[in-house]
């Protein structure tokens, strides 16, 4: 049975910058943690815009899918057509001027013994990146 966790994060920022921010593939090389090594290239269409992602792994095809009104922003990574996704959403917190980011981390299709809790602790350290990033613009 395939695993999933998802974590979050409460961070002092408006809605709106957050959403640019996490919303936008160009920058995901600066807020994640062994997966974009550089900025992602947009590299043609395909349920919006599709970019070459450069990881440590090599080359992967990235496209996010979003719904503003829900505050979620979904990425969708692969070669070859075969694409696995990982959630998150973005929840402004009322009267507070802070919001609350969810990311859910998914066991890949056959992943090798600890690599579903390394990709956990991954997540855990981008979330905290996220914040420093956002709470200091």
């Amino acid at each position: 049975m395939m695993r999933s966790e998802t974590l979050s994060i409460k961070i002092e920022t408006s809605f709106e910058r957050a959403w640019n921010f996490i919303s936008n593939p160009e920058n995901l090389h600066l807020w994640t943690v062994d997966f974009a090594i550089e900025k992602p290239e947009k590299n043609g269409d395909l349920y919006g815009d599709l970019y070459k992602v450069k990881t440590p792994r090599g080359v992967i095809d990235l496209f996010v899918k979003t719904n503003l009104e829900e505050g979620n922003i979904d990425f969708y990574f692969g070669r070859g057509g075969n694409y696995a996704s990982s959630s998150s959403r973005l929840l402004a917190i009322p009267g507070s001027g802070e919001i609350e980011y969810y990311f859910t981390q998914s066991e890949p299709k056959n992943a090798s013994p600890g690599l579903f809790e390394k990709l956990v602790s991954n997540v855990k350290k981008e979330l905290e990146i996220l914040k420093g990033i956002l709470e200091s613009r």
